[in-house]
């Protein structure tokens, strides 16, 4: 009976599965030709997962995402061609381990992983299994809406977070540093401006600078680790442009001197602009360039699109890839986009590649993961998994 009980496990967390049959996925795609009039620029692998309501994150593992939304667990789900394998890491080491509010850094380049649970964040490494589970937060009145990596090497980490003591909230920025002994140090912290429930000013990080934007001057603010104002061109560029209305998000390259910056009216999200800002380009006029125009909504020609709509801007970690969603349609069922990225190109940025939608009837993107070998954008519906694998994407730019 021990045996039987021991084979059913290890065929449940070791064997490749896909809950989809392939007449099933040829129906999926089928139904996207029919209802969108074309294929997209690249189908992806789809996968259907064991259990519902299950969200992903990026792991440092080859051909992997993460997801601790399984057997109080943290759990890898690997590719294996169209089906994956479960790989469960470790099981019941804390107690909720998916619980909270949960917020994640970029992906790790070592065997780590770590996410915000509304007060607390877990650091968890995913070769040794050892793990901090800190609670830096005690106030019940205060939690976390945010995180970014600052030095990985030095597990710190710029945290966001919300002090719910005003009508709109007072946001705070704190550099936190963690150790193995599950201890931590908070090494600066500043005042960061209104935390509104409908709008919350953008803010990001790149190489150990931290960028925060003010909605009521209309500035970027640059500072070191101790939060003190340094000098830094990029905010020199924005500073210096004129009627510029309101930045909803901006995305910082990982190693270009290049951001992507998404403007939209005060009063509201819509009839969105998205900038290109390149700070040591030689030409001075094409250091701030309008990215994307209506027109990047590929199908806007078969309905009335008063503006355009996008979210979600992300580079690859290699750089190479900038995906986002383009919600100008549909905003529970977005057109994923990828452009390609050459930092040797006087316009850095090329044409955009549709990668499509997720296909299970009644379904939207939950939450989405990268994936470095082989180079993979991937997203979940909740019980379906869409992988793009972009290194199959041609790579076309404007200028030759």
């Amino acid at each position: 009976m021990r045996i039987a009980i021991l084979l059913s496990f290890i065929l449940s967390v070791f064997c490749s599965t896909n809950s989809l049959s392939n007449k099933e996925i040829h129906k999926m795609k089928a139904q996207y030709k029919i209802e969108y009039g074309k294929s997209p620029d690249l189908w992806p692998v789809i996968v259907g997962m064991k259990d519902d309501m299950t969200d992903i994150f990026s792991v440092p593992n080859e051909n992997s995402v993460g997801t601790n939304c399984l057997n109080n667990a943290i759990t890898l789900l690997r590719f294996d061609n169209d089906n994956i394998i479960y790989d469960e890491v470790k099981r019941d080491f804390i107690d909720g381990v998916g619980a909270g509010d949960k917020f994640y850094p970029r992906m790790f380049n070592g065997p780590w992983i770590g996410y915000t649970q509304t007060r607390g964040f877990l650091l968890f490494n995913l070769k040794d299994k050892k793990w901090i589970d800190a609670m830096p937060i005690t106030s019940g009145d205060e939690y976390y809406t945010g995180v970014q990596t600052f030095d990985e090497s030095n597990l710190q980490f710029v945290f966001q977070k919300l002090s719910e003591y005003w009508p709109d909230g007072i946001r705070h920025l704190q550099l936190l540093e963690f150790n193995m002994d599950g201890k931590f140090g908070i090494l600066s912290e500043i005042v960061a401006g209104a935390h509104k429930t409908s709008y919350v000013e953008p803010w990001a990080i790149q190489n150990k600078t931290v960028f925060v934007y003010n909605n009521d001057s209309i500035k970027f603010s640059s500072y070191n680790m101790n939060f003190k104002k340094v000098i830094h061109p990029f905010c020199d560029l924005f500073n210096s442009l004129d009627n510029f209305k309101c930045l909803d998000q901006i995305v910082f390259h990982p190693t270009l001197p290049i951001a992507v910056l998404i403007e939209r009216p005060q009063e509201y999200r819509g009839d969105y602009q998205v900038w290109l800002a390149c700070w040591k380009n030689n030409d001075k006029d094409k250091r701030f360039v309008e990215l994307l125009r209506q027109k990047i909504s590929v199908f806007s020609e078969w309905s009335d699109i008063k503006g355009l709509y996008c979210s979600d801007f992300q580079f690859s970690p290699d750089g190479k890839w900038l995906v986002f969603r383009d919600e100008s349609q549909n905003d529970k069922s977005p057109i994923f986009m990828a452009m390609p990225v050459d930092g040797n190109r006087q316009m850095p940025l090329g044409k955009p590649k549709i990668l499509g939608r997720v296909m299970r009837e009644y379904a939207s993107p939950s939450s989405t993961a990268w994936i470095t070998k082989p180079l993979s954008f991937v997203v979940s519906d909740g019980l379906v998994l869409y992988k793009w694998e972009l290194d199959n994407l041609s790579r076309e730019f404007i200028d030759k």
